[in-house]
């Protein structure tokens, strides 16, 4: 990348596989140093010990990620962009659900938070500035993936208009290979925000040394 956080134009997504990324059991902190990993260096947010560090993404989320991957070497361009959309909110859900865990919020508040705040607007619009006290547009911008949040809304718009022919004008009637790859590009970038993310908000203050 010429720029931080910017891509230069042309540069979509190559073949690849998911990042490997290890966390610690104690405080949720999240980096892909892989002496962290075997149990080399204690925690270097909360000091805890080597044990029980486990992988992020875990494995039912690297298992769709490597499907994805597979429909997009196969040239299957919608399946691609409809399981992407679908990926980034789960994340967006998952880091939601983190930072609520780090302010003290039980797992009965965190889910009916959750479940008032349905539509990914709401949650990055209203809910994410509620618990972080800045907007997810700032932070991503901060953390180095300014275009990120414009990105994400566009891929959304594509999927909704090929999904939902009744409630747009001009429905998409397919979604080309290049909307795939930067579907893939984002999937990419979105591992690394999400680590940013959880490593400013949802480290838990309680354990943090």
């Amino acid at each position: 990348m010429s720029k931080r956080g910017v891509r230069p134009k042309g540069v979509l997504h190559r073949a690849g596989q998911p990042p490997v990324y290890y966390e610690c059991p104690v405080c949720g902190f999240l980096t892909a140093d892989t002496s962290f990993g075997t149990g080399d260096v204690t925690c270097p947010s909360c000091g805890a010990e080597r044990d029980g560090r486990r992988i992020f993404p875990p494995e039912r989320l690297r298992r769709l990620d490597a499907r994805i991957r597979r429909y997009h070497s196969d040239g299957e361009s919608e399946i691609v962009v409809i399981l992407v959309a679908t990926f980034l909110e789960t994340l967006l859900e998952d880091i939601l659900a983190r930072i609520m865990e780090s302010q003290g919020a039980s797992l009965k508040l965190r889910a009916s938070v959750l479940d008032t705040q349905r539509s990914v607007g709401q949650r990055l619009g209203r809910l994410f500035p509620t618990l972080t006290s800045v907007t997810f547009e700032d932070s991503a911008a901060e953390e180095g993936f300014r275009d990120f949040p414009k990105r994400w809304r566009a891929l959304r718009a594509s999927r909704n208009a090929f999904i939902h022919d009744s409630a747009f004008e001009a429905p998409i009637q397919n979604l080309d290979t290049r909307t795939a790859s930067e579907a893939m590009a984002l999937l990419d970038q979105a591992y690394r925000l999400f680590v940013h993310l959880n490593n400013r908000f949802a480290i838990r203050p309680d354990v943090v040394a």
